[in-house]
């Protein structure tokens, strides 16, 4: 076992079974309290200390768990099952019958979502009914090349109902597993439940976060028995089909955490998602039979992938010479390079519009960004950097995880928290960090959500860079004056200098109003 600390992080790697840590529970004892499906009059008077007149919803038990089996393509698919019930009290819960499940895919595969079943269940003339989700009513909505998203929102829903819904996941991606929230930033929970089940052959890091204790952490060792089939070339162009049976021991691991508060809003942290108790699972090393071998576990190893990667790296550092007539509308030849970065920077700024906050990645080639001008925080702030290349600027991507997405370990890359990329940029010496995705935002200047501490230069040095909340300087100012005349009449004025964070999100508010709306 190895224990890394990182402020409120823990990282622990689920490693072959001789290395094993055990604690708390045996893994048989302290089922969940709820048989799913079976919904009887005594389950909606539900007592606990956590719940009371401004409760809006409780979850009453949310239990996922992740297995593996071989696939046709050599190697494994992780399944994933989540089962949860949940009772709204009133109409300001009504938000939990709406489930999004989210979906990643890209040339090779994509991940799916089956057997999803949902049923709001209420009590009427003594009775508890049942009103199931119809499959018509499930929705797939596509965002990008790599993202689409299932949705449905379940039926019968009134104040005083239990609602529950399932789903799986079956997906190749094995490098990030499914991660788990056991604490709810709005609503308590009562029992949170996630285990996996892991072979040999794939070694994970477990990135343990947040405050209150397990009430289950314990592993099992096990063995299980993996068909993988796989393509085998023989001789000219014929190919073959072969299955290999693969006996491995497994590691078996179960987190519980139960009767936990909604986590709320505290003073003076920065993001939930910095301090809620989750458990993030990424793969460390494949084992072969013989030897193990790293996948991206540090720093230097991500950059040198990300360096050659089509919807990251290369297209930065690539030629372009595509760029040349775009590049000649926005900058002259005689600017210097602070004054040409300044011009690119504000052209992005002005005329392009983000769609998607949350991807790092290119989701489709800098050309069409360019036609569009639209996209996501990769596909704008990558093609800034590409123009910056392009006039032979000094500039690196960085990618850092914004504030509702969790603190970022400077250890380890986890790559499910890295969900922002800007650009370094160093002129005459000086560097300056641009994204140029936040409208009226200065050059040199960064939104507020980019500052939550560790980041990453992406290139051959791999530098860490620390945007620190504590760095931050707001300075406001409110003067009021009040004249009271010989006549007893009272004039006065009011005159309020905004802070540069506030100043930023009321031009973003106001941009949103018409004129008559502002009047």
């Amino acid at each position: 076992m190895c224990i890394t600390n990182i402020s409120s992080l823990r990282l622990i790697f689920l490693l072959m079974p001789a290395l094993l840590f055990s604690a708390g529970k045996s893994l048989g004892q302290d089922k969940a309290p709820i048989n799913f499906g079976n919904v009887s009059i005594a389950d909606f008077n539900i007592s606990s200390s956590f719940i009371d007149s401004n409760t809006n919803a409780v979850i009453i038990a949310d239990v996922g768990n992740t297995t593996f089996e071989g696939n046709s393509k050599g190697w494994f698919t992780y399944i994933y099952k989540r089962q949860r019930r949940i009772k709204i009290f009133n109409k300001k819960g009504f938000d939990m019958a709406t489930v999004e499940i989210a979906l990643f895919q890209n040339n090779d595969s994509q991940e799916k979502a089956e057997k999803i079943t949902a049923a709001t269940y209420n009590v009427e003339d003594g009775k508890v009914t049942e009103t199931k989700l119809q499959s018509k009513d499930i929705f797939e909505e596509k965002y990008d090349k790599n993202h689409v998203e299932k949705k449905f929102t379940l039926p019968g829903l009134k104040e005083g109902s239990i609602i529950e819904y399932s789903y799986t996941i079956k997906s190749d991606f094995e490098f990030n597993l499914p991660s788990w929230e056991f604490q709810n930033s709005e609503h308590p929970t009562l029992w949170s439940e996630y285990s996996v089940t892991i072979p040999s052959l794939l070694v994970y890091m477990s990135l343990l976060q947040g405050y209150h204790k397990f009430y289950i952490d314990k592993s099992k060792e096990g063995l299980a028995n993996y068909t993988i089939r796989r393509k085998r070339y023989l001789s000219g162009l014929n190919e073959a089909e072969e299955s290999l049976n693969i006996s491995s021991p497994t590691v078996l691991h179960r987190w519980v955490m139960k009767d936990l508060p909604a986590f709320g809003f505290e003073n003076y942290i920065a993001s939930s998602k910095n301090n809620i108790d989750k458990v993030i699972l990424q793969l460390y090393q494949t084992y072969d039979g013989e030897s193990y071998h790293d996948v991206a576990n540090n720093w230097s190893k991500l950059s040198e992938e990300l360096m050659k990667r089509d919807d990251f790296g290369l297209p930065v550092k690539e030629e372009n010479y595509w760029l040349d007539d775009v590049m000649a509308t926005i900058i002259q030849k005689s600017d210097d390079q602070l004054t040409a970065a300044r011009k690119i920077y504000y052209h992005l700024l002005q005329n392009y519009t983000c769609t998607n906050r949350y991807n790092k990645f290119l989701t489709t080639n800098l050309k069409d960004v360019v036609k569009k001008k639209s996209g996501s925080v990769g596909d704008i702030n990558l093609l800034l950097a590409a123009m910056l290349n392009h006039i032979n600027i000094d500039v690196l991507p960085v990618l850092l995880s914004t504030r509702e997405f969790g603190l970022n370990s400077a250890t380890y890359p986890v790559m499910e928290r890295l969900n922002y990329v800007i650009a370094k940029v160093n002129i005459n010496a000086v560097d300056y960090y641009l994204d140029a995705t936040t409208p009226f935002l200065p050059f040199g200047k960064l939104p507020i959500a980019c500052y939550n501490g560790h980041a990453r230069a992406i290139s051959k040095d791999t530098a860490a860079i620390y945007f620190s909340t504590d760095s931050l300087k707001e300075t406001s100012s409110t003067v009021i004056n009040i004249n009271i005349s010989d006549k007893n009449e009272i004039h006065g004025s009011y005159n309020h200098r905004m802070g540069f964070f506030e100043s930023l999100e009321t031009k973003n508010n106001l941009a949103k109003l018409s004129v008559s709306s502002y009047k």
